[in-house]
């Protein structure tokens, strides 16, 4: 497992070299199986090899366990009654080269072996590997050896994610969702032994779900059994911060329905969230909307599922209503989550941040369950992405949360990384990440977060060029809620844009603009205007600076401040220093091939090629993924010659002239013709700009 690689490296080279070696680990750590590794090493290299398990019932019998080795021992069987004889015996025997004795829960060697053990040890004629739970319990000979100074010591504790996933992947022979790997590891305490039982419980049961190439473990439902409707309803209630799962709404309804004819607030709250998230809107929505004699924690409540399912809010209202300590904390968060979604939208993320920051310092957060806590987090990296700082920048001010106190959902914190790594240009691993998440979302999707997800990978693939993939995207983010997302839902909108030109071309993807930009004008955002005009530029829909320089006026953040100084020429290189050092590495690139572009086109060679250099060197940095600001092209077996292919794909991998002139048996100067007469065909100006084949094997390690 990759945390143990360094340690057990350690213990073998001790055991070849000959040193005395202690393995710490308690049972279920793997301290048995590493003992058993050592012997099989052992007897690969034809070592003398014993090995010995301490019995507890053998513990007060003086020299048992010697006994118990000299018996296994042909040459010196006959001496096992007569511990000196025994040792002189094995003296005699292994003069040359020690046995090699390992002693698996030596706690329980009586004193009296392990004192002579240890004596025949210290003269070299054997060498003792002891395993052992607790070292306290050992033998006072075996507790002095095992603080001697040449004794080498692994110690085996709780293995990480990491070795999880190895070893799962191992043992099921197929990928295992990353949510369902800390579920299962944060059951168990990371221990391996109860990993693998867990495992081959589940796969034995039926609770591995194949989904989207992953294993997903479904986790055991409670069984309500024949609860009265009434429990059923508080039950539910109980976890709908939490979400409700698809496959139990609809029978929810049918119980809420007499409730809310009876005048039940809080059925009423439950069915209206419901319905306007992922069932009937209009009724949703209906249902949310205060009537007289409604409480003001019903209009609080029913103000924010709107908010969730689309409709603007009142900040201020908002404010008031999150400062009202008679309100849950589930609430008052949800509130505060609102007013910074909303701020951040309208050009303000670092008030937003700010708010979201103080709310962590508060004492109402110090005793937030998980369910409180979800909104006002997710709020938070909203906050973080409008912001645009790297993430590391704001690091110390979370690091005291206590995230397992909280168990934030799986889903969505996943989901949240997918969503940074895709504003970072990191396409590979944020499709990789969507397709986790949408594999959990099959099993149940109790946020709605499916078509948000679908909307990033669909965005990851476009940025791939992978068409097929952006497709399929494309249609599930269409299929699903409107709603899906919630607060963050104008960041699915803005991301699909990408696959929509991939998928259904220029028009379509113009009209999609257009509709977005008017809503955000008549909502009030100009944030969202901004990340919108900012698409369009990215994606080749709009031309020139001028238009995301406009867009940014007034708005907060760092990608507003590199947007208003686009169009100074001079600037480009300091702007895309900045992005870069913000982790936007593929804006960066992208502002330095248009700048390329540019200079090129007003004549200025010798710049536009230092330019293109840098956004080269920067892309590079991003495998597969290409937009219609990098410009760059793939290699088309369907516009070149069999040979300019061959000379194509081996300078788009990074290969110089001379090498490739080498690889083929051409000269220097055919390969460069070979690469003038497809950069013709290709459209482009150079070899940085190629990208290879989209099957293609890599030419070097």
């Amino acid at each position: 497992m990759p945390s143990r690689i360094e340690s057990e490296r350690a213990a073998f080279g001790a055991l070849r070299a000959g040193s005395a070696i202690a393995v710490l680990g308690d049972a279920g750590f793997g301290r048995s199986t590493l003992l058993w590794r050592l012997a099989s090493d052992s007897a690969r290299f034809g070592a003398d090899t014993l090995t010995v398990f301490g019995s507890e019932a053998l513990t007060a019998i003086p020299f048992s366990h010697l006994a118990t080795l000299a018996t296994r021992v042909p040459e010196i069987a006959g001496y096992a009654e007569d511990p000196l004889s025994t040792s002189q015996a094995l003296a005699a025997r292994f003069h040359a080269r020690p046995l090699r004795v390992l002693i698996d829960d030596a706690e329980h060697v009586d004193p009296t072996s392990a004192a002579i053990l240890t004596q025949l040890a210290g003269v070299g004629i054997v060498q003792l590997v002891l395993a052992v739970r607790d070292p306290a319990r050992l033998p006072s000979a075996f507790y002095a050896f095992l603080g001697h100074a040449g004794t080498a010591r692994v110690s085996l504790g709780g293995i990480d994610e990491t070795d999880a996933k190895v070893m799962l992947e191992a043992q099921l022979g197929q990928q295992v969702n990353a949510s369902s790997l800390t579920h299962m590891l944060h059951a168990v305490d990371g221990v391996p032994r109860e990993l693998a039982r867990l495992a081959d419980e589940a796969m034995g049961s039926g609770r591995f779900v194949s989904a989207r190439g992953y294993l997903v473990y479904v986790r055991e439902r409670i069984d309500e059994g024949t609860a009265e409707a009434q429990q059923r309803v508080s039950d539910w209630w109980a976890r709908a911060a939490t979400g409700v799962p698809d496959e139990d709404q609809a029978e929810l309804l049918a119980l809420l329905a007499p409730l809310i004819a009876a005048g039940d607030g809080e059925a009423r709250l439950l069915a209206g969230r419901i319905e306007a998230i992922s069932g009937d809107y209009g009724h949703g929505m209906r249902l949310l909307t205060p009537q007289p004699g409604d409480s003001n924690y019903f209009r609080a409540s029913a103000a924010l599922w709107r908010a969730h399912a689309g409709e603007q809010i009142d900040p201020g209202q908002f404010e008031e209503w999150a400062a009202n300590e008679s309100f849950s904390p589930s609430l008052r968060f949800g509130l505060l989550a609102a007013v910074m979604a909303n701020e951040s939208y309208a050009g303000k993320p670092i008030v937003a941040l700010e708010r979201g920051f103080t709310a962590l310092e508060s004492d109402l957060w110090k005793h937030v369950s998980g369910p409180d806590s979800g909104a006002l987090l997710y709020s938070l990296h909203l906050a973080l992405i409008c912001e645009g700082a790297h993430e590391l920048v704001h690091a110390f001010r979370v690091v005291g949360i206590d995230w397992d106190r909280l168990g934030v959902d799986h889903g969505l914190f996943i989901a949240s990384r997918a969503h940074a790594l895709i504003e970072c240009g990191r396409a590979a691993e944020a499709l990789d990440l969507a397709h986790q998440v949408l594999a959990l979302t099959e099993i149940g999707d109790p946020f709605g977060i499916a078509g948000f997800v679908a909307a990033i990978g669909a965005a990851a693939a476009a940025m791939l060029e992978d068409a097929e993939r952006a497709r399929e995207l494309l249609a599930m983010y269409r299929s699903g809620s409107p709603r899906s997302g919630q607060m963050l839902r104008p960041e699915a909108e803005r991301l699909a844009v990408g696959a929509i030109l991939l998928v259904d071309g220029e028009a379509a993807a113009r009209a999609e603009l257009d509709a977005l930009l008017a809503r955000a004008g008549v909502d009030g955002l100009p944030f969202i205007a901004m990340r919108l005009t900012h698409e369009a530029w990215r994606l080749g829909l709009i031309d020139g600076f001028a238009a995301p320089a406009a867009a940014a006026a007034d708005i907060d953040g760092h990608l507003a401040a590199a947007l208003r100084r686009l169009p100074d020429a001079a600037l480009v290189e300091d702007i895309a220093s900045s992005q870069y050092a913000d982790g936007r590495t593929l804006y960066a690139a992208e502002f330095l091939s248009e700048a390329s572009r540019i200079e090129r086109a007003n004549g200025n060679k010798v710049r536009a090629q230092a330019l293109l250099t840098q956004a080269a060197e920067l892309a590079d940095q991003l495998p597969g993924v290409n937009t219609p600001r990098l410009a760059r092209v793939r290699v088309d077996p369907t516009l070149l010659t069999a040979r300019e292919i061959e000379v194509c794909v081996r300078a788009a991998s990074g290969l110089t002239n001379v090498a490739i002139a080498e690889e083929l048996f051409l000269s220097q100067r055919t390969v460069e013709g070979h690469l003038q007469r497809a950069y013709a065909k290709l459209g482009v100006s150079d070899r940085r700009q190629l990208l290879p084949l989209v099957d293609e094997l890599p030419l070097r390690d």
